[in-house]
This record gives C-alpha cells, structure tokens and sequence, in this order.
C-alpha cells in the first residue's frame, strides 16, 4: 500500500486504492481531510445499499436459469459477482471503521500553520535552469506500456516459432501477429501521443520560473467510462500575482492543502503547468 505525507503535521498516511481510489486520505493523528474522508464515504452510502440487490437479482436470474435449463453450472454467475462485490464493500466498511477510530486519535495541536518545505522541492528549488528532465510513466500508464510490451515480446516469440516450422504451402503463418496488430494502434494511442503531447510543456519544466502552489480542491472527474484525478492549485508568482489554475494528477496522490511546484511563464502566468500534471520529471529532484 503506498503512502503519502500529511500536509499538515508530517505523519505517513496510507492510501486506500485498492477498488477504492474515489475515497479521501485523512490524518488520524492531527485530522486532516477529516471531515472530506467522512464527506466522501457518506457519498457511497446507495451505492453499497444496492450492491446486495443486485447480487440477489442476479442470484434468481441464475436459479430461474438453472432449472430450466438444467445446469448447475450457471450458479457460478451469482457467485463470481458477489465476490467482486465484496471487494469494494470491504474497502467501504474498513474506511468507517478507520475514519470511526481517528476520531478518539485526533489531536488538532499537532497541526503546523506552515507546514515546512518537504525536502525534495527545496532541492528542486536550489537546481539551476535549463533544468534536465526525462519522461517517465507512472500509474495507469505505466501498466499499459508493459502490459503491451509483454505483450509484444510473447507475439515475437509465437512468430518466430511458427515460422521456423516447414509448412505446406511454403508461406509464413502471420496469424500470431493478429493480436500484435491490434496492440501496435492501441499502444499509439496510450503512449506515443502522451509522448509528443508532454513537448509542450518541455519548456516550462527546463526554464520557466519555479512557484510552490498550494492545492485548494481535488475531486474525481468521469470522463466517458474512465474517471482521473483533477486538482485546483493557487501560486504567487514574483511579482505577487495570485494566479489560479487545474490540472489532472497523472499521479493521483495529490490531494487538498498540499504543496507542490508549478512552473510558468513569467511573461504569461497563465501559461503553467503542475509537476504532478506532467510524465516529465526534474532529475535529481523527483523519483
């Protein structure tokens, strides 16, 4: 389980991912995101209420379905879906049960009004410009390159085994390329244009100025079938300009009251960019 650092006192919280990535961390030592973490799992309240409905739906779907057609098998149906749903209702129950016993841990005298710069941004802070930066996947992204390149490596050796045996019409069988050709798009899609889409950005992370921004709100956005991660963030630039802006967390460990670093233009503050925004990272600054 990873973990993050509390903004507000400095203590490792752990985060609660696992079929659960719309909850809020919080603090059980001096109650950070509290009352947010309460907020959020007080939302899901219907969702679990109609999870043992729709188990037992399907439970007499697959009776009425077995006994016409003779077939115990179709009971496994039921089954598999309760299992599956068991899994986000544990991670509900044992989010009460954590946020019920915080309650009695809490003490709001360990909470710092300033919160010290974590050592990481004041090395970045200190690393001269053009700044050197690589490109690195992290998250669901990470997944799919090697999910695909797995995937590649597997279709390379079925080809070439295939293709070393004699066949009878003296051609090579391309069919274990099939599943490749329908990899090769699909990676395109999740990794070559996130690619050249993180160039624009490329100036800002080398020689933009640098500005520690502080997370106002950070929600979870549906988009179509798939959900990520939006925070809202405020900066002072160097002439004092309070500029406001969002950005989707690629990282989806950026939550509200955090600090992180922004870079901008300082000829146009509205042209920046959250390091938690980007697949580009400083080297020697972020892991």
């Amino acid at each position: 389980m990873s973990s993050i650092t509390c903004p507000r006192c400095g203590s490792q919280i752990p985060l609660r991912r696992f079929f659960n990535v719309a909850s809020k961390p919080f603090c059980a030592r001096c109650g950070w995101n509290l009352d947010r973490a309460e907020a959020a799992v007080a939302g899901k309240n219907t969702v679990v209420k109609l999870l043992p409905i729709g188990v037992v739906a399907i439970g007499l779907f697959a009776f009425f379905g077995a006994t016409r057609g003779n077939s115990p098998f179709i009971f496994l149906l039921p089954a598999l879906f309760a299992l599956v749903a068991l899994l986000p209702l544990w991670g509900y129950y044992s989010a009460r049960k954590a946020l019920a016993a915080a309650k009695f841990t809490v003490n709001p005298d360990l909470r710092q009004a300033q919160p010290p710069i974590p050592p990481s941004l004041q090395m970045l802070q200190s690393l001269p410009r053009p700044r050197r930066t690589r490109f690195s996947f992290t998250g669901n992204i990470a997944a799919a390159v090697i999910a695909f390149t797995a995937v590649g490596v597997l279709n390379a050796i079925a080809f070439v085994a295939i293709s070393r045996r004699p066949l009878s019409h003296n051609n090579p069988d391309i069919t274990a390329l099939l599943p490749l050709l329908f990899v090769l798009p699909v990676f395109g899609f999740v990794v070559v244009i996130p690619f050249f889409r993180e160039k624009r950005n490329l100036p800002l992370l080398r020689d933009g100025e640098l500005a520690f921004a502080r997370v106002t709100a950070q929600q979870r956005v549906q988009q179509g079938k798939t959900s990520y991660s939006r925070v809202d963030y405020e900066f002072k630039t160097n002439t004092g300009q309070i500029v406001r802006n969002s950005c989707r967390d690629v990282t989806s460990s950026i939550f509200e009251d955090m600090t992180i670093p922004v870079f901008y233009d300082a000829l146009d503050p509205s042209k920046n960019i959250a390091a938690c925004a980007t697949y580009l990272k400083i080297v020697d600054s972020f892991r």
